[in-house]
């Protein structure tokens, strides 16, 4: 009788015990439920995550485990909240929202020009190198082109919506924009698309959405380094979208594609083409090889520098200097009729990167001491 009323004593204060105890975590739970979250370092988390997630690589990128729920609160991540930067004559750049292309008739368009339309969807932080501000410069000092810049990417967040979600929007407001210019008396083999990584991509959908809705080709398709993207299914590069398709390769392992996409493809210094050689001269970084085609080509457009580059077989042809030296072409928006398939030329490693006609033969790369002057750094 004593021991059963022993146990029945100890099993009471077990029960005890354990309401206690989940009281208490009750209490816990609730104050944890009463404390408000911070948008703003959720926000914030988000942003540096991507930013850390971007330099491994788009699959990294896409894969970032975001708050997108809390991203969605945050103005910029909209289609609707791309920007057209347009000239007027006053060459003055005036930045307008996507949703404004029907205007842009009002603005320093002239039909007796060629034009560019580059499309960004890449960010960099604001640097001497930065995308932003070598398109600023582009067209400040292009005035020979009608040069309409389109941004899908004004920072890291609206990057990752622009490659993770809205590809399909994107690439309809570049055909929306063709069709505008078309509509201004704008002749569309006048007209070039260019655009870096995955501005490549969303710029050869809008040469691909305009063919098919006008049985027309656009002129030219100037893909820089086209990012592989989350899917590859999402790679649209490729031939049938405009009259000229080239593809001026730089990194070829996470970020570019490495194959060749294009009627020319121009390969400096092997890299994207020889997988043994990772990265390009002066640079530390993969991002960086993904970056230096377009520094590249702002060199040609903006300094007005020849970066010449050979027709060859392979990179190891170019290697061994037997290649056809009578077939050469120089990065830019002008390639002769006959220019196609594979081109190889090496380059420098700080400004002005071109070695110019000595750009055309192979040299081994001499080992580089790190310099904070003469390397492009991200």
């Amino acid at each position: 009788m004593r021991a059963q009323f022993t146990m029945q004593k100890s099993t009471a204060q077990m029960i005890i015990a354990v309401c206690l105890i989940c009281q208490s975590l009750a209490v816990e739970d609730k104050d944890k439920a009463t404390k408000p979250i911070n948008i703003d370092s959720v926000q914030k988390h988000n942003v540096k995550l991507l930013s850390e997630q971007l330099n491994r690589g788009w699959r990294a990128f896409c894969d970032a485990p975001v708050d997108e729920g809390v991203m969605s609160l945050f103005q910029g991540i909209n289609p609707s909240d791309a920007r057209l930067h347009v000239m007027t004559i006053t060459n003055q750049s005036v930045e307008l929202p996507i949703k404004s292309i029907s205007q842009i008739k009002d603005f320093d368009i002239n039909p007796e020009r060629k034009t560019l339309i580059y499309v960004n969807a890449f960010h960099t932080a604001d640097s001497y190198f930065s995308v932003q501000e070598h398109l600023t410069l582009l067209q400040n000092s292009r005035r020979d082109l009608n040069v309409i810049v389109v941004d899908f990417a004004k920072d890291v967040a609206q990057l990752y919506y622009a490659v993770r979600h809205h590809l399909s929007v994107d690439g309809y407001f570049v055909y929306k924009l063709v069709r505008a210019l078309k509509d201004a008396g704008i002749a569309v083999q006048d007209i070039t698309l260019a655009g870096h990584s995955v501005g490549a991509n969303i710029a050869a959908l809008g040469a691909q959405l305009f063919a098919k809705e006008n049985k027309q080709l656009v002129g030219q398709l100037l893909a820089i380094d086209p990012a592989t993207m989350c899917r590859t299914t999402d790679i649209l590069v490729k031939q049938s979208v405009a009259s000229r398709v080239v593809v001026l390769h730089g990194e070829g392992d996470v970020f570019g594609v490495r194959v060749p996409l294009g009627h020319i493809d121009i390969y400096p210094n092997g890299i994207g083409y020889f997988p043994r050689r990772k990265l390009q001269p002066g640079c530390e970084s993969k991002i960086c090889s993904h970056m230096y085609p377009f520094i590249l080509f702002m060199e040609a457009l903006i300094e007005g520098v020849m970066i010449p580059a050979t027709k060859c077989e392979s990179w190891a042809k170019f290697r061994q200097g037997d290649c056809n030296f009578q077939n050469t072409i120089n990065i830019g928006l002008i390639y002769p009729a006959n220019a196609k398939g594979l081109y190889f030329c090496m380059t420098q490693p700080n400004p002005p990167f071109t070695y110019m006609e000595h750009g055309l033969r192979y040299k081994a790369r001499r080992p580089e001491k790190p310099s904070e002057n003469n390397h492009i750094k991200y």
